[in-house]
């Protein structure tokens, strides 16, 4: 039989190959999608169960429709059918002294960062200070943040401050937004993040649940003429004479495509899709060294009632420890990291708790709520000293006691854990960032878009874009996009 002969092929549907097919398909490029699960939306995916709507991860869209996420939606014709709702009660800060709420009013920011460093341990005469670390947080010129891309948030952090409660709290939301310590993170790329997200204040959760998303621009991909296939895993990608080829999937199905676009991580395409001798031993040294985010742990709570208030919670604990953030040392908080990447429970557990129903209660049977929460582990690769049981029980104890009386609501519970999220994803190890955000793996000198071999592209979150979660793969998937309208009109791609 002939093989089928498209322009370009997608690897994947989370929010980069999605994104990334439909703008394919919209400039009029012949495109195929390729997902290897029965449902697509990579980590933005979902199941069913007794009437509530499980969302496969646990996000927020930092941006909502504003930022890149909401520029797809704009050039394929997707932005009235999804809706991101933002709730007064966005969210809430708990656990280990600390209570704050963060409430949706730009009015009220001022009034919840006093409140934030004062239960943190920050004194009157060291606020001037965090009050102009805040301020280049939030507003730093885009060309002072360049000069920042390849130093640390450590380094950033100690230029107005070495308070451990509040190097404590930066240390959470870096594990947020790149699932990296903080002294690891990026500075430029975490105040970039910042500063965007300050100024869309669209932290937002999409009706529907986060599938909706990949779920439309798939929609806007098939009504340009896109195919789509599920269950269909590819086993290699082929090179032939020096250039892409096509694919082969793992039921032997091959599909010859000018262009490939893979949206697993840079490893996995390179090291076993495609074949590491088919690229400059400079590449793939660079592949090889590329630093990767840690995995997560999820637990899922379908409950009788509606329980928590807030949209999402941010809970510290400390589940056999005496861990304090307004007394903790700088080691100490380092120690936090060194224990999770042994895969030992860390004295300060924090939980990441995102509540779809608050946003949409359509997601549960009416009067039910449904809440999804996270916490960081190791990759896949590395041994968890603690069994992944220890692991489930440390979180129940911290949301307990940030939320009492919250078990005896429970009608079920589940847990993702690392390796689950690895299968799903396919991406070994299972990162939720496949390329870090650190020094050296950001802006300029992230990973292309353009593999060395002719017809190899790569998106998503391995390569190019800026932002957190979703916003980094649909930037991608722009730059992608552009790239490949160039390539074909220049004639760079048979």
């Amino acid at each position: 039989m002939p093989e089928p002969i498209f322009d370009v092929i997608v690897v994947g549907t989370g929010i980069g190959g999605s994104s990334l097919a439909a703008l394919s398909a919209r400039a009029g490029l012949k495109t195929l999608v390729l997902e290897k699960n029965p449902r697509i939306g990579g980590a933005c995916s979902y199941y069913e169960k007794d009437g509530f709507h499980v969302d496969f991860g646990t996000h927020l869209c930092t941006r909502g429709g504003k930022g890149a996420v909401g520029e797809v939606l704009r050039r394929v014709g997707g932005t009235s059918r999804v809706e991101f709702v933002q709730p007064r009660k966005l969210c809430r800060i708990t656990g280990l002294g600390l209570d704050v709420p963060l409430y949706t009013s730009f009015r009220t920011l001022f009034k919840t960062m006093f409140r934030l460093n004062h239960q943190l341990g920050v004194t009157l005469r060291e606020f001037p200070d965090v009050l102009r670390l805040t301020h280049d947080f939030f507003w730093m010129p885009d060309s002072e943040i360049e000069k920042w891309n390849d130093r640390t948030v450590e380094e950033f952090i100690f230029k107005y401050s070495r308070n451990p409660g509040l190097l404590s709290h930066i240390n959470v939301m870096m594990a947020l937004y790149f699932v990296y310590p903080y002294w690891k993170s990026s500075a430029g790329e975490a105040i970039w993040c910042t500063k965007r997200m300050m100024e869309s204040r669209a932290v937002s959760y999409p009706k529907g649940g986060t599938v909706i998303v990949p779920r439309v621009m798939l929609d806007a991909a098939k009504d340009s003429g896109a195919t789509l296939l599920t269950r269909a895993r590819v086993r290699k990608i082929r090179v032939e004479k020096g250039a892409v080829r096509g694919v082969e999937l793992a039921d032997g199905r091959k599909f010859r495509g000018g262009a490939v676009v893979s949206t697993s991580s840079l490893k996995d395409t390179v090291f076993n899709l495609a074949g590491a001798r088919y690229f400059p031993a400079d590449f793939r040294e660079r592949v090889k060294g590329l630093q990767e985010s840690h995995n997560a742990i999820q637990i899922k709570l379908a409950l009788n009632r509606r329980v928590i208030q807030e949209g999402s919670l941010i809970i510290l604990g400390s589940p056999h420890g005496d861990f304090r953030p307004k007394t903790a040392t700088i080691p100490r908080v380092h120690k936090v990291y060194e224990d999770l990447l042994s895969g030992r429970i860390p004295e300060l557990v924090p939980l990441y708790l995102v509540v779809p129903t608050n946003f949409d209660p359509r997601l549960a049977p009416p009067g039910k709520q449904f809440v999804t929460m996270c916490t960081g582990v190791p990759v896949t690769t590395a041994k968890l000293e603690d069994p992944p049981e220890a692991w489930e029980k440390a979180m129940m104890k911290t949301l307990r006691e940030a939320v009492p009386g919250i078990e005896r609501h429970i009608l079920w519970k589940e847990v993702v854990g690392a390796q689950a999220i690895e299968s799903w994803t396919g991406k070994p190890g299972g990162p939720a960032i496949s390329t870090a955000q650190v020094p050296g793996q950001v802006a300029g000198e992230r990973p292309g878009i353009r593999s060395p071999i002719p017809g190899l592209y790569f998106a998503g979150d391995g390569a190019g874009g800026r932002g957190i979660g979703t916003e980094l793969a649909a930037q991608s998937a722009l730059e992608c996009a552009e790239i490949l309208d160039s390539d074909f009109r220049h004639g760079l791609i048979p």
